[in-house]
């Protein structure tokens, strides 16, 4: 138990480390990026990435079916087998980039359909051809590291994501400066990502060096593996849609140049949810090694603790999203640049929602519960879809933003914990769902108290008024929480585990 500990804490601590630099990072590059080019390119850049990312669909689940099927094989000790799975994985992806590239080419003649600018922009095929290459490139490489995230050792190409995303902005941000040219900033991005996954397979390659081995599956492993694909597959469609529609719709719907001032909240968002995330990615490995050993008590046990680190990240989180975003988009790049509070509302309610399912799917991925579900984020998906346009129409960026939160409610936010909890728990949900409620309703209380506290207290200094909101919003809920959770069983785990990694880091800080 306790190298899963140390594992999970050093991928945690490197990985968060990496998301952490590229937060800063990512303010300059978005800073230099605004100054240079405008909102128009912002507006065009976080469209080409949606788009891409819908394009991301054939890679069909390929990945988490892959991973998953690593787990027992690596705890065996089963080299042949994992050799044969990464040999077999490769040949899947360079027919996934093969298929992108193809399928992305196909929608070069269509891209103005999407784009809804008040002065136009040239080159617009270049530059999406040139997103194109970075996603149907970054598929050649990067199977190998499958290895290192399936043994839980994904923190040791943190260095890599670290000097490549500082390297990447580094470059980009000159050569903003110097040229304002969009293609060649477009052009580092492809090429530093090429560097970065070709030095990550290295170490793949260096520390499990019979990966190179030409092992090859059998019928019987390679149809396992289609079934899961083709589980992963289908709720790989509907989250793809899910997640990456809003975009799409708000560009054509209601103005491209919004959706580069929106592109600013969700910058902000993704990178701290990336971050949040790296919790429950790291344990994931964990939990499927722990999945093979434990009884269906400690199995339970383990998902109660997960939900309870899960509560105290995303609550916080939550409650300075609320209070702070808008205060520091305007300290950040001028008013202008600033959403209503609804629509910040809004993006918090979808944050939120998404992280309350991270517990979820950390024993969906481990578990193979995506075979039961793969229909559920399909249905999600059409909801929203449907929904979005209604709403859009009537409300605009507001409606589009409210319509997928109403999707995860009536889906996926109830039935993904019913199944989990029927099938692995053998246990009644009910508990669950209430303690989500009170928990919820807990957030949406402190929000509404303490913006009235903020609207009666305000001071005329902005960055002094930020300045108190931060440490206000770092300080008291987690003192709330600390004061209401201290004595449960949750805290003691967490506590200990916590502990455990601090004393073991500084063990080896030590002998260093």
């Amino acid at each position: 138990m306790g190298s899963r500990v140390q594992n999970t804490s050093k991928n945690f601590i490197a990985s968060a480390l990496a998301q952490i630099i590229s937060i800063l990072l990512s303010l300059v590059s978005r800073t230099v990026f605004i100054i240079t080019l405008g909102e128009g390119y912002l507006g065009i850049n976080g469209l080409f990435s949606n788009i891409l990312s819908v394009l991301s669909l054939a890679e069909l689940g390929i990945g988490t079916a892959m991973i998953y099927s690593m787990y027992k094989p690596l705890a065996e000790n089963d080299n042949q087998k994992v050799s044969a799975l990464v040999n077999y994985y490769r040949k899947l992806y360079t027919n996934i980039a093969i298929i992108i590239g193809i399928l992305g080419l196909s929608l070069t003649p269509f891209l103005e359909f999407f784009i809804n600018l008040d002065t136009p922009i040239d080159n617009l095929k270049l530059y999406y051809l040139l997103f194109l290459g970075q996603t149907v490139s970054s598929y050649l490489i990067v199977y190998r590291t499958s290895v290192l995230t399936a043994d839980q050792k994904g923190f040791l190409t943190a260095k890599n994501a670290i000097i490549g995303n500082l390297s990447t902005m580094l470059l980009q941000t000159i050569i903003l400066l110097i040229t304002k040219n969009y293609a060649l900033y477009l052009i580092i991005q492809v090429v530093c990502g090429l560097i970065v996954n070709y030095l990550n397979s290295r170490i793949a390659v260096k520390r499990y060096p019979f990966i190179l081995n030409k092992s090859e599956l059998n019928k019987d492993d390679k149809k396992q593996i289609w079934v899961n694909i083709k589980s992963m597959f289908a709720y790989k469609l509907g989250d793809a849609i899910l997640n990456n529609t809003d975009n799409l719709l708000i560009s054509k719907m209601v103005s491209t140049t919004l959706l580069g001032v929106y592109s600013n909240y969700v910058l902000l968002i993704t990178r701290v949810a990336n971050i949040i995330n790296l919790v429950f990615t790291s344990m994931q490995a964990s939990l499927g090694n722990l999945n093979a050993k434990a009884t269906e008590e400690t199995f339970y046990r383990m998902f109660k603790n997960i939900s309870f680190i899960e509560y105290w990240i995303y609550s916080v989180s939550s409650i300075a999203f609320c209070l702070l975003f808008n205060d520091f988009i305007e300290l950040w790049i001028g008013e202008n640049y600033v959403l209503s509070p609804i629509i910040v509302y809004t993006c918090v309610i979808n944050f939120y929602l998404k992280g309350v399912l991270y517990p979820i799917w950390c024993y969906r991925n481990t578990t193979g519960l995506f075979k039961d579900t793969k229909y559920m984020m399909t249905i999600a998906s059409a909801i929203n879809l449907l929904l979005s346009i209604i709403l859009g129409i009537k409300f605009g960026l507001f409606g589009i933003l409210i319509a997928t939160a109403i999707a995860r409610l009536l889906t996926n936010i109830w039935y993904e914990p019913y199944l989990l909890f029927k099938k692995y728990f053998k246990q009644k949900v009910f508990k669950y769902y209430l303690t989500e409620i009170i928990r919820a309703l807990a957030i949406i209380i402190f929000v509404i108290l303490s913006e009235v506290i903020f609207y009666y207290y305000y001071l005329p200094n902005k960055i002094l008024n930020f300045i108190i909101k931060f440490l206000y919003c770092a300080i008291v809920p987690n003192i709330l929480l600390w004061f209401i959770l201290r004595k449960t069983k949750e805290f003691d785990y967490v506590y200990a585990k916590v502990k455990i990694a601090m004393v073991g880091m500084k063990t080896k800080i030590i002998k260093k």
